[in-house]
């Protein structure tokens, strides 16, 4: 116990009083910050967990499955993306031979000890330096978490000139030339029509021994590694065909059981550890903070599509075969340059079946073979963040697939411009631009049969044709009429430089412009719905007499 000082007792006991009030307080305050540092991480665990049922568990499995000319590059030969076993065809009826096999093999396995060496004598000159290779694995919740690893880099040591010293060096050369399959490779730019590159000896030589190489840095040569890395390149020296991949994020898609394939060539599906990868380094999906890198695994699902290109092998100065960008293909087989597309014909699908705010940011393709697999191209296709939801039931993924086929069957190409206009109405940032879009593919659907001079009074007949044509659940003829009527004096007032003024729904006498304008997306929906259902008589949408035959139906003789 302290002493007061002589005199000031009082005052002295009320100052040490005082101290004490504000020790407390102090404390109080640290105890308190501290609580609140834990609380971001501690909500993200929450977070997770609770979302467990949203993404349930799924076993790991094995990675399977344009701004144009933008290119995100991994290091080639180590840590970099690697390949999915992409489906190739054989057509070379003679095999590496077991010579070629035999030779390499031991060439890469006394340039492994010889490398082992020389890095170990440079480490006590210097530190071996790493490189980050930062990708997204998923985890037993079914979420993708970063996952940061050094990979040691044999650069400068392992370079051309050092591989040219080697003993045996020349022989490899030789027998990799003479054989009959990887001969034909050699000194000649190998790929396909998108993606391609000049593929030498010494690229060989260096994958097999980047192959060598584990995750803790440690190079170790084993028959098991060698044997799984001569077979992948065996693999693409014997095929005709080359894999190249597209993948385009759909977040938030949610359907019953994964993956529901739409054609040879498209398929949604969850994306795997390289594709979420791929897309985030090259901004097409995004973690929920910086500060904790998440990706949720109802965010990491899209479209995935695999085309087979034929492999090309030039030599020389061949000029490249560049694609015909004017060839835009069918809906749902277009050409592979317009990845774009098919995108666009995926969404068309799924906002043609049900109301939905969903989209893309973008979309990351590549091509799946060895020493082309590192880059990865991109085209942003949105903005951030995604849109809404898109849930389907166990008989609503049927349905969907009848409407894919539909469109893929011909439906798309006879109302081409009528559901271009209305996929494009979804793409608007404005409320006016949606209504006019809308307003433009119901007068497209409803008055193909018109010629040019034939133009009068398009407000009514596409209003009177729409209520004899769609069959809505919960409007009737009536109603359709008013409604159809108003969204073209809607649109005639925004594009003449009016407000609108009339927004009135049959069930709702208040509505304002957004509700209004998603009523006019459901009826073009449905309109549109029952034209690709009539695939016998489609073509006679386009005929005055069917209209003519369909309004007057019940009319007096």
């Amino acid at each position: 116990m302290g002493f007061a000082p002589a005199g000031g007792t009082a005052e002295w006991l009320a100052e040490r009083h005082r101290y004490d009030i504000y020790a407390h307080i102090g404390l109080t305050l640290v105890l308190i910050g501290t609580v609140l540092e834990a609380v971001p991480p501690f909500c993200t665990a929450i977070g997770s967990w609770r979302r467990r049922p949203i993404a349930p568990r799924v076993p790991r499995r094995d990675e399977t499955e344009p701004q144009p000319g933008k290119t995100h590059n991994s290091s080639p030969g180590q840590g970099g993306l690697k390949m999915s076993t992409p489906p190739q065809t054989d057509i070379n009826s003679a095999r590496i031979s077991t010579q070629t096999e035999r030779v390499l093999h031991d060439f890469v396995r006394d340039a492994v000890s010889r490398l082992s060496q020389a890095l170990n004598d440079a480490a006590h000159q210097s530190a071996p330096t790493f490189e980050d290779d930062i990708r997204f694995e998923r985890g037993d919740d079914g979420h993708f978490r970063e996952r940061k690893k050094h990979m040691r880099t044999l650069w400068p040591t392992l370079n051309p000139e050092w591989l040219h010293s080697l003993p045996d060096y020349e022989q490899c050369v030789d027998c990799l030339r003479s054989d009959e399959v990887i001969g034909p490779h050699l000194d000649c730019s190998v790929g396909t029509s998108g993606s391609a590159r000049r593929l030498e000896a010494e690229n060989i030589l260096t994958s097999l021994i980047c192959a060598m190489l584990d995750d803790e840095g440690s190079l170790t040569f084993t028959r098991e590694k060698f044997h799984s890395k001569w077979q992948e390149l065996s693999d693409f020296f014997g095929a005709d065909r080359i894999a190249a991949k597209c993948v385009a994020p759909l977040p938030h898609l949610v359907v019953p059981a994964f993956p529901v394939r739409l054609n040879d060539e498209l398929v949604l599906d969850r994306l795997t550890d390289d594709e979420v990868t791929r897309c985030y380094r090259v901004g097409v999906i995004r973690p929920t903070s910086r500060r904790f890198p998440l990706i949720y695994g109802e965010t990491a699902v899209g479209i995935r599509r695999t085309v087979l290109l034929p492999k090309l092998i030039r030599r020389g100065d061949e000029p490249p075969e560049l694609p015909a960008t004017e060839d835009e293909g069918s809906f749902g087989r277009r050409p592979y340059s317009r990845a774009d597309l098919v995108t666009g014909d995926v969404l068309s699908a799924l906002r043609l079946f049900k109301r939905t705010q969903i989209r893309t940011a973008g979309l990351a393709s590549w091509t799946d073979a060895p020493w082309l697999a590192d880059g990865t191209e991109y085209r942003v296709l949105g903005q951030w963040p995604y849109g809404g939801r898109f849930e389907l039931s166990e008989g609503e993924v049927p349905q969907l697939l009848e409407l894919w086929h539909l469109l893929e069957g011909g439906g798309a190409a006879r109302f081409r411009f009528s559901i271009h206009r209305f996929n494009l109405a979804f793409e608007r940032g404005l409320l006016d631009d949606r209504i006019v879009d809308l307003v433009i593919a119901a007068e497209s659907l409803l008055l193909s049969d018109l010629g040019s001079g034939d133009r009068g009074e398009h407000r009514f007949r596409v209003a009177l044709r729409a209520a004899k044509f769609i069959e809505h659940p919960s409007y009737g003829e009536r109603d359709v009429f008013r409604v159809m009527r108003r969204a073209y004096d809607v649109r005639s007032a925004i594009v003449h430089g009016g407000s609108p003024e009339d927004t009135r729904l049959p069930d709702n006498q208040s509505a304002d412009l957004r509700t209004f304008i998603d009523a006019v997306e459901d009826v073009v929906r449905l309109g549109l719905r029952k034209a690709l259902s009539m695939t016998q008589d489609g073509k006679n949408i386009s005929q005055s007499d069917y209209w003519d035959t369909l309004v007057f139906s019940n009319a007096a003789p």
